[in-house]
């Protein structure tokens, strides 16, 4: 997120669905002056127009201090995940900022997704060890391989 941040001369962050902070570039902090502000933010147009379409909204801070936040929908397996939203102080977006915006909200939903078949995957594999040892066949397993299970030599 921070290169991209650099790069675009912004500020990123992924929130859930609940719009609770997940990750933030470090560029954040120094729009908000203080990560604390994130948290009490106040957003003038709660209500997204289409939760399914990159939205732009206002936002202003604690501190009173304004900023336009473009919104981008995060969708993990038909369902929305989260958001991916780029921060700009007074500058306007152009069609760039929403191209990068759902370039980076489909980068993090094949991230997740990723991350999930790879926890999802282990947890089969110990599931089926587990069954195995339970059925006694990992013995049989282990008859074919010159290892030792349970201190007897194959």
């Amino acid at each position: 997120m921070n290169t991209l941040a650099v790069e675009m001369n912004c500020a990123l962050l992924l929130e859930n669905s609940h719009r609770q902070l997940i990750e933030a570039s470090d560029s954040l902090r120094k729009i908000y002056l203080n990560s604390a502000d994130y948290v009490r933010e106040k957003v003038e147009t709660v209500d997204i127009k289409e939760k399914c379409n990159t939205n732009r909204i206002k936002v202003s801070s604690a501190k009173g201090y304004t900023f336009e936040k473009l919104i981008s929908p995060v969708f993990v397996r038909n369902n929305i995940f989260g958001y991916v939203s780029l921060i700009r102080e007074s500058e306007g977006f152009s069609e760039l900022d929403y191209i990068v915006i759902k370039k980076a909200a489909s980068i993090c939903a094949m991230q997740i997704i990723n991350e999930t078949s790879a926890f999802e995957n282990e947890q089969r594999i110990k599931g089926e060890l587990l069954n195995a040892v339970f059925r006694g066949g990992i013995f049989r397993r282990g008859a074919y391989l010159p290892i030792k299970i349970n201190g007897i030599q194959s």
